[in-house]
């Protein structure tokens, strides 16, 4: 079964399968046609993050990139507007998009068809075109303000519309023919520098060819007898454990309750509020277990015992707004703190913090479920609250998806989702909250997939109807 947002995505990864391959190289076949039909949310020219269960122990893949080596404190602190952080439109916030090496290290261990293989579907909806989805279509025109003059993305396109990407469509010959090194090392990676050069910035050839991606442990924790399994810093998975440390202290609300939608809210507050202050590069500065001891596109693949949690993003829309070759390139470097005292302040060659989060609940040793949630700072307390239909009130995946959230915006500022009324407004003030008087619109409060595997090894999958995607089966 595959969970992602976008039908064409959900064809090529099964396509793989009936090719012999395994969930890694769908998961990747997935990944690299979403990068082609949702260009605004990710692609080549951005990262990603990994979960990796093959019955015996699950591995994490930490695919983001590194500020640039000529990057500095200084220089980005004179280009931002008010000194906390840098602007999303800044060539200085390009960092090295990791998630090339990723597809390649994932498929040298865990694949069997090779990167070059299951790229197949991608060149060819790249090269020869393909139907934009509504929920895309609606999302493009939506940060077609990101996109700068000469951009080969036109800035209005409508559900249907047919749209071709050669630029791209050679990027990713280029990486079927020539693998991770043709990426790094080669055309691609000349227009990208060129590109960030000549907007300010200091992305170089070396930091492309010497970027890796690395092997990491999940992190763990407890929630109502399940583990949850989320990925180590510098991306803010911990957040979510976190959460779900301050609610297991307590017994399950009732379901749908104001009072329990308000207190899901007030711990994933508590959880993102204690990852920004610590997280950042473990390699650049150690991350207190702040997790343990009680506080953008995802596609769920799983296939003959393999589950795989895959998650890539650009960051924001369209990510920099700087394109190389039919590819947008992530400013993930605005995740950075510009504080010389914080963990996470911005300097060459490190990760900024990360928003990605894949993740997995075990039951008594065995995968139970393999899901995520996309939306930026609303990936934690999308996670949060679907976890609590799942596990607390044992919705299934499509219900829990369905459900009306609720989010924290900033400081004690809250917003419902539409079908949240006055009675759960009035629950968050008690919590001392602020609400919007208006809804927040769908899109902001996340789109998330599952698949939950039973004990007999029924699948049983979910899409978020927030997006354009299906969870199917063969």
């Amino acid at each position: 079964m595959i969970s992602t947002s976008s039908p064409l995505a959900v064809q090529a990864g099964l396509w793989a399968l009936d090719e012999g391959g395994t969930a890694v190289d769908a998961a990747i076949a997935t990944d690299a046609v979403l990068g082609v039909v949702e260009p605004f949310w990710t692609g080549i020219g951005g990262d990603a993050f990994c979960l990796v269960a093959d019955g015996a122990e699950v591995v994490a893949f930490n695919g983001s990139g590194a500020a640039p080596s000529g990057l500095s404190l200084g220089a980005c602190q004179a280009a931002s507007s008010d000194g906390t952080g840098l602007p999303d439109d800044s060539p200085l916030a390009v960092t090295v998009p990791g998630v090339v090496d990723a597809w390649s290290q994932l498929s040298e261990r865990f694949g069997r068809l090779g990167l070059g293989r299951v790229l197949a579907p991608a060149r060819q909806l790249a090269s020869a075109g393909f139907p934009l989805g509504r929920q895309a279509a609606r999302a493009w025109r939506a940060a077609s303000a990101r996109l700068r003059p000469g951009s080969p993305f036109p800035r209005v396109v409508r559900n249907g519309e047919r749209f071709a990407n050669p630029g791209l469509a050679e990027g990713l010959d280029a990486i079927a023919r020539g693998g991770r090194d043709a990426h790094y090392e080669g055309a691609w990676a000349n227009e990208a520098v060129r590109v960030v050069t000549e907007a300010g910035g200091v992305l170089g050839l070396e930091d492309l060819g010497q970027h890796r991606g690395e092997w990491t442990v999940p992190i763990t924790g407890s929630y109502r007898g399940f583990e949850i399994l989320q990925h180590p810093p510098n991306g803010q998975g911990a957040a979510v454990l976190a959460a779900l440390a301050r609610l297991d202290r307590e017994p399950a609300g009732q379901l749908g309750a104001p009072s329990t939608i308000a207190g899901l809210v007030a711990a994933a507050r508590f959880g993102m509020e204690l990852a920004h202050q610590h997280v950042c590069d473990p390699r650049a500065q150690a991350v207190p277990e702040f997790w343990s001891g009680r506080d953008t596109v995802y596609s769920a693949t799983v296939a003959d015992g393999l589950g795989v949690s895959l998650i890539s993003s650009l960051f924001w829309q369209f990510g920099s707004g700087l394109v190389a070759a039919g590819a947008p390139l992530q400013n993930r470097g605005q995740g950075f703190s510009l504080d010389p005292g914080h963990p996470n302040v911005a300097g060459p060659g490190k990760r900024p913090f990360h928003t990605i989060i894949p993740a997995m609940v075990r039951l008594d040793g065995r995968v139970w479920a393999v899901f995520g949630l996309v939306g930026g700072p609303m990936q934690p307390q999308g996670q949060v609250q679907v976890l609590s239909l799942l596990i607390d009130h044992g919705l299934d995946p499509q219900a829990a998806l369905d459900a009306p959230r609720a989010r924290w915006l900033v400081d004690d500022l809250a917003a419902l989702e539409g079908g949240l009324g006055a009675d759960v407004a009035a629950a968050l003030r008690a919590e001392g909250f602020e609400v919007m008087d208006r809804p927040l619109p769908s899109p902001e409060l996340g789109a998330g997939q599952i698949i939950r595997i039973h004990e007999d090894g029924w699948l049983e999958g979910g899409a978020d109807p927030r997006r354009d995607g299906v969870a199917f089966g063969r």
